[in-house]
């Protein structure tokens, strides 16, 4: 599983790196064989204003066509990729055993 990681107004530390990567291989860790890459982008949507401005997009690639994307929008940079990371997990999970019951059906 790649991991690419891009930000837009965000400074990218090693220690925000470092969070980001052990978060994503946590909740994605199982699926490590169907998910061939996974882009995460943080933007700070406001600037510095401050509120609930920091945008974190997750994109999970399956394969040929298929991708799986979840946004989360929150006031801090690590907990956006927290809550991002969990829901990218669970859609996963959701997803996949929807393959496996249709694949079944026929």
């Amino acid at each position: 599983m790649k991991i690419e990681l891009r930000s837009k107004g965000i400074l990218m530390t090693d220690e925000l790196r470092g969070f980001v990567e052990k978060k994503l291989r946590s909740a994605l860790g199982r699926f490590r064989h169907r998910v061939h890459r996974v882009q995460l982008r943080l933007t700070d949507i406001n600037g510095p204003k401050g509120g609930e401005d920091i945008h974190c997009l997750i994109r999970a690639s399956l394969g040929s066509s298929q991708f799986v994307n979840i946004n989360e929008t929150r006031g801090d940079t690590f907990s956006a990729v927290s809550r991002a990371s969990e829901r990218a997990g669970r859609h996963l999970s959701r997803h996949l055993s929807r393959m496996r019951t249709k694949r079944r059906g026929k």
